[in-house]
C-alpha cells in the first residue's frame, strides 16, 4: 500500500469513526435530552473511553453543533437536490414547499426541534446552532432564488429575504404547528398537496409584479 492510499485509508477510518459518535450522540440527544446527555454517556454507548471521544469533539456543545450541522446538511441536499433551473417559478415552488413541508414534519426532524425548543432557555447555543446549520442557510438560499425571480420581472421587487420568510411561513401554516403538538397526524398526500397549492397561490399573488 503506498503512502498516500494509508493516509486516505486512515482519514476515510476517522471520518467513519466520526460518523458514528454522531449518530449515537443524536440519539443520546433525542432520547435523554440535551441536559442529560453527557460525553460519559456518549461514550459509554460508543462502547470506547471518553478520551477518544474527546479526540474528536472537545466538549457537549461542539458535538451538538456538528450533529446538527451534519443532520442539517443533509437535509438541505435533500431539499435542493432538485435544481430551479429551467423550470416554471409556481412548479419549483411547489415541489420546494412540498419538500420542505414534508422534511420539516419528519419524525426525527420534530424530535430534533423539540429538543432545541425544550432546552434552549437554559442552553442558548442550541438554539444558535440550530439556526445556524439550518434555517439561516435555508432562507438564504431560497432568498438567492426569489432574487433572481425578482431581477427578471416574474416577482415584484422586495426584500428577498423576508420574501423567503414569507414563503416558508405560509408553507407551515395551519399544519406543521398542529402536527408538532400533536393535535393532528400526518398529512394525507390530498391534504398536503392542498397545502402547498395554497401557499404557493397566496404567495404568487402577494408577490406579484
Amino acid at each position: 500500500m503506498t503512502l498516500t492510499a494509508a493516509v486516505s485509508r486512515r482519514d476515510e477510518r476517522r471520518d467513519e469513526r466520526r460518523d458514528a459518535i454522531l449518530d449515537v450522540a443524536r440519539d443520546c440527544f433525542l432520547s435523554l435530552g440535551y441536559a442529560a446527555t453527557s460525553m460519559s454517556a456518549i461514550a459509554a454507548r460508543l462502547g470506547g473511553s471518553k478520551g477518544t471521544l474527546y479526540n474528536y469533539f472537545k466538549n457537549k456543545e461542539e458535538l451538538f453543533a456538528a450533529m446538527m450541522e451534519r443532520q442539517c446538511g443533509a437535509l438541505q441536499a435533500q431539499l435542493f437536490e432538485t435544481p430551479s433551473a429551467g423550470r416554471e417559478p409556481r412548479d419549483f415552488l411547489s415541489h420546494y414547499g412540498r419538500s420542505f413541508l414534508t422534511i420539516l414534519m419528519a419524525p426525527q426532524q420534530m424530535a430534533i426541534y423539540r429538543v432545541v425548543i425544550a432546552e434552549s432557555e437554559r442552553f442558548p447555543e442550541l438554539g444558535r446552532a440550530f439556526f445556524e446549520s439550518g434555517p439561516r442557510v435555508v432562507m438564504a438560499r431560497m432568498a438567492d432564488y426569489l432574487a433572481e425571480l425578482m431581477d427578471r420581472g416574474v416577482l415584484r421587487q422586495a426584500d428577498p429575504l423576508i420574501a423567503a420568510q414569507h414563503f416558508k411561513d405560509l408553507t407551515m401554516s395551519g399544519a406543521y404547528n398542529k402536527r408538532l403538538w400533536n393535535v393532528i397526524d400526518d398529512l394525507t398526500p390530498a391534504e398536503m398537496d392542498a397545502q402547498i397549492a395554497c401557499a404557493v397561490d397566496t404567495f404568487m399573488r402577494a408577490y406579484a409584479p
